[in-house]
């Protein structure tokens, strides 16, 4: 009796507990089940996810339903956060979350560690839930870049490909401006005057000289040709020949200036000569350095005979130059006036026998002695027994335009004279008289005669190497300790007189404007 006493008071007491702990159970498990737990979810997945979002600026925007369209506008929100509008159950909630602010970053390096950085995030993703799935397509950082596009700064390098692309333009916009207006002129050589010359006892090595440059090498007759080695494109033909054939005008004129062979750097084109070549100018087509014995050009396929004609000026350059400086000092020897008036000349010569644009000028242009100038009336008469101002007379009315004035020849012939013509904008003007005052030289009578080319030889060799000095007693030579012999150093104007009988530049001038006017 007492046993069964106590086990129903036991029973009585469990009981009631157990149903207490079981009902407590059950309301947990549909707490995690009900419907409204779905927005916690939500949250705890944006929560998960917002190492992925934390590069947006602007979220995608999801359309609100019906009802929540005619509800008033929710009160502002702070700028950290972000709302979201959901609907569950046929009712509508937001769901407010932090949103981290980034800077925008451009650089290719910051896409690459960005892309890192999501590399774990894309990695959990794959375990989330569907709902999940859609708020991080709608958030991702493809989505956002396809809003923004992002530009990646360039490199060093491409900066400075993309500048020298634009200065290479420039100066080909002004290249084509300058050979529209007036004839291209190239600077004078002198101004050429490299710091390292090779040695003459060992191999030459192009490279030592101009680096970054892949040189074949050839040779012809008299020349020692460096190509660039083509990246594009189809290098003009037979090359060689066009120098050679600049070569045998020179002999034709000055033989005895021609020593020695030249080297040729021939680059592929024009951008390649204004990369490498550190006095290469846009108009200019080529480049002489006398004391190195060099010829620089660019390969322009179609303009050979354009090539032509600037290859015999440089290289008239190359052969005054050594031959004036007979003693191998390295200095510009030659005078201004003489070195630029020959290459001019032999490059017109390269035209035909008639001549180019130099004597098209001179047979058309109506130029004139500076009417400025202290004139001394002329009592001679010319070779055609007509007096000067008769002569001039004509000059006059068979060339017509505006006249073109040629500065004094004492004052021409000094060296700072092509430096006033530059600060005169008169360089051309300069040029044609150089031209004008050689033209004479080698052919006062005009005639080809062998004659005229040995008083111009006898001229430039007083110039370059001087007259033997003789003892004025005996009338012998003058030798020096040690065995040499001895010359006396001749100036242009006491050249002039020696071989031409021109006693002072006054009457070199005089003698030209008979001539000039026939």
């Amino acid at each position: 009796m007492k046993k069964t006493v106590l086990l129903l008071v036991y029973a009585g007491c469990v009981l009631p507990l157990w149903g207490q702990a079981a009902s407590s159970s059950i309301r947990v498990s549909t707490a995690v089940a009900a419907p409204e737990s779905t927005v916690d979810l939500l949250k705890e997945s944006i929560q998960k996810s917002s190492s992925t979002i934390s590069g947006v600026s602007t979220p995608k925007a999801v359309a609100p339903s019906a009802k929540s369209a005619e509800k008033p506008a929710p009160a502002a929100t702070p700028a950290n956060t972000l709302d979201m509008p959901l609907e569950v159950g046929g009712q509508t909630q937001t769901v407010q979350t932090a949103v981290t602010p980034v800077k925008k970053q451009s650089s290719a390096k910051t896409r690459r560690t960005t892309t890192a950085k999501q590399k774990p995030a894309q990695a959990a993703s794959n375990k989330q839930t569907s709902a999940e799935q859609v708020v991080d397509q709608n958030n991702s950082p493809s989505s956002v870049d396809a809003q923004e596009p992002q530009t990646d700064d360039m490199s060093e390098e491409d900066a400075a490909d993309a500048e020298l692309e634009y200065a290479v333009k420039m100066l080909e916009e002004s290249k084509a401006k300058a050979e529209s207006t007036e004839r291209s002129i190239p600077p004078s050589a002198a101004q050429n005057k490299p710091s390292k010359v090779p040695a003459p006892n060992k191999k030459f090595n192009p490279n030592a000289f101009r680096p970054g440059v892949t040189w074949l090498d050839s040779k012809s007759s008299h020349f020692d040709i460096y190509t660039q080695k083509r990246t594009s494109g189809i290098p003009s033909s037979n090359m060689a020949m066009t120098f050679e054939n600049a070569y045998q005008t020179l002999r034709r004129f000055i033989p005895w200036m021609m020593a020695g062979r030249v080297r040729v750097f021939v680059y592929q084109d024009h951008q390649s000569y204004l990369r490498h070549e550190p006095n290469a100018k846009a108009w200019t087509r080529a480049i002489a350095y006398p004391t190195r014995g060099e010829v620089v050009v660019y390969d322009e396929p179609g303009k050979q005979r354009e090539l032509q004609e600037v290859f015999t000026h440089e290289l008239t350059h190359i052969f005054t130059q050594q031959f004036f400086d007979s003693h191998k000092t390295g200095r510009i020897m030659t005078p201004t006036w003489l070195d630029e008036g020959l290459a001019v000349f032999m490059e017109d010569q390269m035209a035909g026998p008639k001549g180019g644009p130099w004597a098209h000028d001179f047979n058309t242009l109506n130029f004139q002695r500076d009417p400025s100038e202290n004139l001394q009336p002329f009592k001679s008469t010319s070779i055609f027994g007509t007096s000067n101002s008769a002569l001039n007379n004509r000059f006059g009315n068979r060339r017509r335009g505006k006249p073109v004035y040629l500065v004094p020849f004492e004052q021409f012939m000094d060296e700072g004279s092509l430096q006033m013509a530059e600060a005169r904008n008169q360089v051309q003007n300069w040029y044609f008289q150089a031209y004008a005052m050689v033209r004479f030289l080698l052919n006062p009578a005009g005639s080809s005669s062998p004659s005229n080319r040995m008083l111009f030889e006898q001229f430039t060799r007083l110039i370059s190497q001087g007259e033997a000095k003789r003892d004025p007693e005996t009338g012998f030579l003058v030798w020096d300790a040690r065995g040499k012999t001895v010359y006396e150093p001749y100036s242009v104007e006491k050249a002039l007189g020696k071989a031409f009988r021109y006693n002072t530049p006054a009457n070199f001038e005089d003698n030209f404007w008979r001539w000039a006017g026939r």
